[in-house]
């Protein structure tokens, strides 16, 4: 992608929403590779064709949500029928000039792997694949992946370099805690490391799926909780950031507070993450693309095995932080080899500044919760 990417989950069914509007919601979203809206049947092609249709004169590009792509009945159907599916949807839909992929399937557990990995190679053949990953996680870990977290970091770096998967993707919401923040930030940043670890070592970027719907033990995402969520990726590397989710759909669960309600009317919700998006999008997202990451830090308190910032491992910086609260430090590099610090508030409700200097710079910088700054030599 020639942007960093910004995208969410739809499991809205073809012809509930307007396949024409709903692209101008995900524009004011701030989005640029969107989840199309599930394609079940054959009379659900006309609709993912205008999804199509609208979001390419918004620029945009789309996952395809086909059924028939997805590796949940290859194991029933056999390879062949399969393929021959994946080939009917590729026919319909890869050669718009909106498409961008196929969505192959979500959280492929240790009683998945061999069909997701023979359905990724299949699609692989036609279009592009994509796949959404656990996260590291603790309670039954073992049970779920059959392995540790090293052991789960081994399959997933081999499963990108036996199918060619172009990204890696996965899920985390620890970081929205509401009974034990701090265990839940842990893990978050935990995640986080893991990933860009399987980055490097892959080659391909990694994208993670932020939470903006509470349910179960995760509270309704704040404003200051959405800018955290967004600065804190970005820091440790991520190139993309999904949202899970947008549409409220259903009465379930706990779920609540979705950007769009169980009748598709916009929330509150739908403001503070449009509005963060923008900002993002708008001072942020073009600087950061392409950027390469040498290094992470978190000072004050660290999270996730992220190494702790000490004065002078960073040439030419000092600072001070006037409240105490936790910061992160990253250091990237532009594909012109010019580097810049990216500073995140790590406190999701805390207000912090900082004073000091980096290569010839001031610093005297105040930051709301989850707030990031880059910072260039002499600027």
């Amino acid at each position: 992608m020639s942007k960093f990417v910004t995208s969410f989950w739809n499991y809205v069914p073809s012809g509930v929403i307007d396949a024409e509007k709903c692209v101008d919601d995900w524009a004011e979203l701030g989005m640029d590779l969107p989840m199309s809206c599930s394609c079940e049947k054959d009379e659900d092609y006309d609709y993912i064709l205008k999804n199509l249709d609208a979001a390419a004169k918004k620029g945009m590009k789309l996952i395809v949500c086909d059924k028939r792509t997805l590796w949940y009945e290859i194991g029933t159907i056999g390879e062949e029928e399969y393929r021959r599916r994946v080939k009917a949807a590729a026919d319909k839909f890869a050669s718009h000039p909106a498409f961008f992929a196929f969505h192959v399937g979500d959280e492929p557990a240790k009683a998945h792997w061999a069909d997701m990995l023979k359905a990724v190679k299949i699609v692989g053949e036609y279009a592009r694949p994509f796949i959404n990953f656990l996260p590291f996680f603790d309670e039954d870990f073992e049970k779920t992946l059959g392995t540790n977290h090293a052991g789960y970091e081994k399959m997933i770096e081999d499963a990108v370099k036996e199918t060619k998967l172009p990204q890696l993707c996965y899920d985390c919401y620890f970081q929205m805690f509401e009974n034990n923040p701090e265990e839940g930030i842990g893990l978050y940043f935990h995640n986080l490391n893991r990933y860009r670890a399987l980055s490097e070592k892959t080659g391909v970027d990694f994208w993670t799926t932020l939470l903006s719907v509470g349910h179960w033990a995760f509270r309704v995402p704040s404003e200051d909780d959405i800018r955290w969520q967004i600065s804190t990726a970005c820091a440790h590397g991520a190139k993309g950031i999904f949202w899970f989710y947008i549409y409220g759909r259903l009465l379930e669960s706990s779920y609540r507070q979705s950007p769009f309600d169980q009748y598709y009317n916009k929330t509150a919700t739908f403001e503070k993450l449009a509005r963060q998006m923008r900002l993002f999008n708008d001072h942020f997202a073009d600087r950061l693309k392409n950027a390469k990451l040498l290094e992470v830090y978190h000072a004050g308190r660290t999270y996730g095995g992220t190494p702790l910032y000490t004065p002078g491992c960073i040439g030419g910086l000092f600072f001070k932080r006037a409240w105490g609260m936790p910061m992160i430090v990253s250091r990237f590099e532009d594909p012109d080899g010019k580097e810049f610090l990216l500073f995140v508030n790590n406190s999701q409700n805390k207000i912090e500044r900082i004073e000091g200097e980096y290569k010839g710079r001031k610093l005297f910088d105040w930051f709301a919760p989850g707030q990031m700054l880059i910072v260039e030599e002499g600027r």
